[in-house]
C-alpha cells in the first residue's frame, strides 16, 4: 500500500511539474527586415513578458557588456498577456552583423490594478551555442541573392528536403510567396506546416519576407496570420529595399468572386485589391522605388495567365500601374507548374516566372542582370533565365 501511495505521489508530482512547466515552444525567427531593424518572433507555453537583447557580432562574448532590452509595446505599455511574442528591434546600422538572445518571463498572476507577478525566465542558450546571428539589409549595392518558396501547402518534410543543398549564408532573405499552408486553422498548425522547419533550418538568422497566397486567406485563424508575420504597416503588401534592389510585395487576395459559397460570406477582396492598388500607385512614385537599380514584384497569383476572377481583377488593377513602372521581373506561384512568360507576352511589359510546387526559385541580382534558377529536389536546376537590367535608377529630384 505504501509503495502504491509513493508511486501515486510521484506521479502527481510529475504531473504538477509538467503543468507548471514554462518554456519557449517555437522559434525564434526573423521577419520584416530593413536596413535599420528587424522583428523577432517566438512563442512560449504560457503568457510572458518577453524581450530581446542584441549585440554586435564582432567575436566578443555576448556578455562583454550590458545590452539594451527591446520589448513588444503598444502605446508605451509592455505586453505581458500573450504567448506569441513579436519584438521589433530598431536603430540598427545597415549591412551590419549582429547576434541576439530572446528572453521570456512567465506571468504567474495578474490580479486587479495590474500588480503582475512573475515566475522563472526562459531564454535561448548563449553558453553552449553561439547566439543567433543576423545581418541587416545594406543601404547600397546592386548585389542581392534570395530564394522563393511557394505552394508548399504544409509539406514541411518536402520543404526540408529542398533545403538540404542550400547555403543560407549566401542569401539576404527567403521569400514565402503564398500558399505555404492550405488553410490557416490554428497557430500550432501553422508552425507544423512550415514555420518550425524554417526556424530550424534558416529563419533564426536569415529573415523571412512573407507574402500571402489565396489559400492563406482561408481558415478560422487566417485573420490572425499577420501576428505571426508582423509588418510595420500592419499590411501584408509592402515595399522593401535590399541595397539598390527594390521589391514590391503584392497581396493577391482570393481567386474566386467574393460571393463564392466557399468563402461563407466573409470575402471582401475586390475592395481590398482596389485599396492596395491605390497604395501601389504611390509606391511606384516613391524615392525608394524610383532610385532602385532593379525592381522585382512578388505576387502569388499570376495576373496575366488565368481566367479566374482573381487573375482578371489583378490584371485589371495592377498591370496598368506596373507596366508603366519599369519593372524588371515578376515572380509568381499558384499554378503548381512552372512556366515562363517573356516581356511583351499577354500584355505584360516585363518577364514573369511562375514557379511550381515542387521547386524553389533562386534569384541572384547584379548591377547588370537578374538570374533566376528553378531548383528542384537534389539541388538540380531545371530552368535558368537571365534578364538584363534595362531600367537605370532614376533620381526622383
Amino acid at each position: 500500500m505504501k509503495k502504491l501511495l509513493f508511486a501515486l505521489s510521484g506521479l502527481l508530482f510529475s504531473l504538477a511539474a509538467a503543468a507548471q512547466d514554462f518554456k519557449i515552444t517555437h522559434g525564434p525567427y526573423l521577419c520584416d527586415m530593413t536596413r535599420d531593424g528587424v522583428t523577432v518572433v517566438w512563442t512560449t507555453s504560457k503568457p510572458a513578458l518577453s524581450w530581446v537583447e542584441v549585440a554586435p557580432d564582432d567575436g566578443r562574448s555576448f556578455y562583454a557588456q550590458e545590452h539594451t532590452r527591446y520589448y513588444q509595446t503598444v502605446a508605451g505599455r509592455k505586453l505581458a498577456d500573450r504567448t506569441l511574442h513579436a519584438v521589433r528591434i530598431k536603430g540598427l546600422k545597415p549591412g551590419t552583423d549582429y547576434c541576439y538572445r530572446i528572453f521570456s518571463q512567465e506571468v504567474t498572476a495578474w490580479p486587479q490594478r495590474g500588480k503582475a507577478s512573475y515566475g522563472r525566465v526562459a531564454a535561448s542558450d548563449v553558453f553552449r551555442r553561439k547566439p543567433y546571428p543576423f545581418r541587416t539589409f545594406p543601404d547600397s549595392g546592386a548585389d542581392c541573392s534570395f530564394i522563393v518558396f511557394n505552394d508548399i501547402h504544409g509539406r514541411a518534410d518536402y520543404m526540408a528536403e529542398l533545403c538540404k543543398k542550400i547555403d543560407f549564408s549566401e542569401l539576404g532573405f527567403v521569400v514565402f510567396n503564398g500558399d505555404m499552408s492550405s488553410s490557416v486553422e490554428s497557430e500550432e498548425q501553422l508552425f507544423a506546416d512550415y514555420v518550425d522547419t524554417s526556424a530550424a533550418l534558416f529563419a533564426s538568422g536569415t529573415p523571412i519576407l512573407f507574402n500571402r497566397g489565396n489559400h492563406e486567406t482561408r481558415g478560422v485563424w487566417s485573420d490572425r496570420l499577420i501576428n505571426c508575420f508582423p509588418t510595420r504597416s500592419g499590411e501584408f503588401y509592402g515595399i522593401y529595399r535590399y541595397g539598390d534592389v527594390c521589391l514590391l510585395v503584392l497581396d493577391c487576395g482570393e481567386d474566386k468572386p467574393d460571393s463564392d459559397v466557399e468563402y461563407y460570406g466573409l470575402a471582401d477582396y475586390d475592395a481590398y485589391r482596389v485599396e492596395e492598388c491605390e497604395w501601389l500607385k504611390r509606391a511606384v512614385q516613391s524615392e525608394e522605388f524610383l532610385s532602385a537599380s532593379a525592381r522585382i514584384v512578388l505576387l502569388h497569383v499570376p495576373p496575366t495567365t488565368g481566367t479566374w476572377h482573381g487573375n482578371l481583377h489583378l490584371n485589371e488593377l495592377f498591370m496598368p500601374v506596373l507596366n508603366e513602372a519599369g519593372i524588371d521581373l515578376m515572380l509568381c506561384g499558384h499554378e503548381h507548374r512552372y512556366s515562363f512568360h517573356p516581356a511583351g507576352e499577354r500584355g505584360a511589359q516585363f518577364p514573369i516566372v511562375i514557379n511550381d510546387n515542387k521547386s524553389y526559385a533562386r534569384c541572384d541580382v547584379s548591377d547588370s542582370l537578374i538570374r533566376v534558377r528553378i531548383i528542384g529536389p537534389k539541388g538540380k536546376a531545371a530552368h535558368t533565365h537571365e534578364f538584363p537590367l534595362n531600367t537605370p535608377a532614376v533620381d526622383p529630384e
